[in-house]
């Protein structure tokens, strides 16, 4: 079947000899496959963009994940192995070892150009995915935070980086760009004109405004390379409350391992649909053979990408690591093999998702025959063997032996958890939720009650511990708290999540030099992570000594627009006005719509007699947030430091009735009658 897919470098549809082809791969984080409008969902995204580039090429109707994790089924992507193979299995806790080959490599060392601009993360560098792309960029601000505590950024901020590589790539060779997706990720924020009232429609409208954002970039990369082939595919799907569960990454069902995938370019037949379920990780291997670069990646194309005799379908392993490392529940793999899919749990499970799409009818007690045939065939793929260990990330020498001497690195995380099944489990988050909007309330009492409950059902819940010392902390119990979060990262270790709440909370117990140590330890494990840089800058003894920190952090790729303003206070604190006005500058390039950097930039002008600059960023921050008292403030101010109270005046009584009730007013008003005095 390869050897039909290798040779193929024409322009699709009219079998003529071009240029050798490019590469465009998308990935649609959290998609499920029925949000997308080409595989006939009842209430589907509008997403008129992928359904073009469905028609014009080939459509797999039931393509299956690995992992319904993000990093895990990048890694699967851009390697062909399944997450048993390459070893990395949950988001945050492993990088993709060095010594594997991936996509990226093997097509630069065969004269592709590589790029890749990543949308959460979740896929930071750290995690290894970054090998073999010349670019790889993840920078985003730090102070955009997703549900799950990663920084991420919009799918229009991450089309315009990748448009402005494709202008400004050296021409001449042939190129291989990744762009990744988050917006569909809770919590669903699309524009207001693809908002609706439910969370799905709000969901949908997020899948729609990635759609958009795909056209931007097809229509750029193909202005770049009239010869273009395109896979756009899912990482994992979202549930939506199906099965109980809200996100993703617990269960194995159709919600969330079930996603996208389409080809489309030079050499792929147009409008075709393949039923059949095939693997995601089998697309590496594909796009190498359409390139006519085949060889190199594991496992075999897809069916259906050229003409080739018929193959019996291959069986598809997935897992859900997460029950287990994260819930101390127990873990779950699945078999999906033609119409059936097996989920291995304490109590089994065997669907026929054809009758059966919504996997509501367990079939293991009334087909056991096919339940022993699926069971034998998971268990054959579940014994392979790694093919490298996967190390943790960023985890250096000195960190590693201060976790051994606590006893952290004694176990695998969730090697000894609960064993609750997760269909189980899953009735455990209401209660959950339930705490978190108590605490939320203010009512630490009645959310620690609730959270002692649950840690006493599934003491190795990691969540639930985290919410525990958190209700602690807030009831007045420091101690409970602290020796809660130690528990958590027993089971965690390599949370930079945990290590973060357990040193704010000895800071704000007044245990500084410990905290000092924390917020350290939870740099070592991710050393861009803003709030840990603060965190330690606000134990500064002087501020000398937080202006070091700060430094520190910048130097580190931190883009922080708090840190750099922070940062540039400090440096104009000490008279070193031109080092402030370039980190300002820095943090109005990563946020131009920003008011309070325009502001800062407008004070800094104005003491140093940069009348018109300051008047210039004033009206940058007014354009920025009309209804801000500061902005109008701000004008007045310069008017009258430059001598123009008649000019003043205006602004002034702008900022009185904009910062009715506030201190503006107050200092406006004093303004205004220190001019007609």
């Amino acid at each position: 079947m390869a050897a039909a897919l290798l040779p193929t470098v024409a322009t699709a549809g009219d079998g003529a000899a071009g240029p050798a082809p490019s590469l465009l791969l998308v990935t649609l984080d959290t998609t499920r496959a029925d949000a997308i409008g080409a595989y006939g969902g009842a209430a589907a995204a509008a997403t008129p963009e992928l359904n073009a580039l469905a028609a014009a090429g080939v459509r797999y109707a039931r393509a299956v994940a690995a992992s319904p994790l993000t990093l895990p089924s990048h890694a699967t992507l851009l390697t062909g192995l399944d997450p048993i193979e390459h070893g990395v299995r949950g988001n945050g806790t492993a990088a993709l070892p060095a010594g594997i080959p991936n996509l990226a490599e093997t097509l630069k060392d065969r004269g592709f150009s590589t790029a890749a601009f990543v949308g959460s993360r979740v896929l930071d560098r750290r995690f290894g995915l970054g090998q073999g792309f010349t670019t790889y960029d993840d920078a985003m601000l730090a102070e955009r935070i997703g549900e799950y505590g990663y920084p991420e950024r919009p799918a229009d901020a991450v089309t315009d980086a990748a448009i402005a590589w494709l202008g400004e790539r050296a021409q001449g060779e042939p190129f291989f760009l990744w762009v990744h997706y988050y917006d569909p990720h809770a919590p669903y924020e699309p524009p207001p004109e693809l908002a609706g009232a439910s969370e799905r429609s709000r969901y949908l409208g997020e899948v729609a405004f990635v759609d958009r954002q795909v056209g931007r970039l097809l229509a750029a990369a193909r202005a770049q390379a009239p010869a273009l082939l395109v896979a756009a595919v899912g990482d994992h799907g979202e549930a939506l409350g199906e099965h109980g569960e809200r996100g993703h990454g617990i269960f194995l069902y159709r919600a969330t391992i079930e996603v996208p995938m389409i080809l489309a370019g030079p050499g792929v037949p147009r409008g075709r649909v393949i039923d059949e379920p095939v693997a995601i990780r089998r697309l590496a291997a594909t796009l190498l053979a359409l390139l006519g670069r085949g060889g190199g990646l594991p496992g075999p194309p897809l069916p259906g990408a050229a003409a080739e005799p018929p193959q019996a379908p291959l069986p598809i392993f997935s897992e859900a690591t997460m029950p287990a490392e994260v819930y101390g529940w127990a873990p779950l793999t699945a078999v999906t093999d033609g119409r059936w899919r097996f989920i291995a749990a304490p109590r089994p499970e065997l669907y026929d998702v054809v009758v059966d799409p919504g996997e509501l009818a367990n079939r293991a007690a009334d087909q056991p025959d096919q339940a022993a045939r699926l069971r034998s065939a998971l268990e054959g793929l579940a014994s392979r063997q790694p093919v490298a260990t996967a190390a943790p990330p960023q985890l250096d020498a000195e960190t590693r032996a201060a976790l051994l001497a606590l006893g952290y690195l004694e176990s695998a995380p969730g090697s000894s958890g609960d064993a609750i099944d997760p269909k189980d489990g899953i009735a455990l988050l209401a209660d959950f939720e339930r705490a978190k909007g108590l605490l939320a309330g203010g009512n630490a009492a009645d959310a620690r009650a609730i959270l002692e409950g649950l840690v006493a059902r599934n003491p190795s819940n990691v969540p639930f511990l985290s919410r525990l010392a958190e209700a602690q902390l807030a009831a007045g119990d420091g101690e409970a708290a602290l020796a809660t979060w130690r528990r958590a990262l027993e089971l965690r270790p390599r949370s930079e999540f945990l290590e973060l709440a357990r040193a704010d909370a000895l800071r704000r117990l007044g245990r500084d030099d410990e905290a000092r140590r924390a917020f350290r330890s939870a740099l070592e494990i991710d050393p861009r992570n803003a709030p840990a840089w603060l965190g330690l800058a606000g134990l500064a003894g002087s501020a000398q000594e937080e202006l070091a920190v700060l430094t520190e952090a910048i130097a580190a790729g931190t883009d922080s627009v708090v840190v750099l303003l922070e940062a540039a206070r400090l440096e104009a604190g000490a008279g070193r006005a031109d080092a402030a006005r370039s980190l300002l500058e820095r943090a109005a390039t990563l946020v131009p719509g920003a008011a309070v950097v325009w502001l800062e930039l407008a004070r800094l002008d104005q003491a140093s007699g940069r009348f018109d600059d300051a008047l210039a960023a004033c009206r940058r921050a007014a354009e920025a947030e009309p209804s801000n008292p500061e902005t109008a403030l701000c004008s007045g101010k310069v008017y009258l430091a430059r001598g123009e109270p008649a000019r003043a005046r205006p602004h002034l009584q702008r900022a009185t009735v904009l910062g009715r009730g506030t201190p503006v007013e107050a200092e406006a008003k004093a303004l205004l009658e220190s001019i007609f005095d």
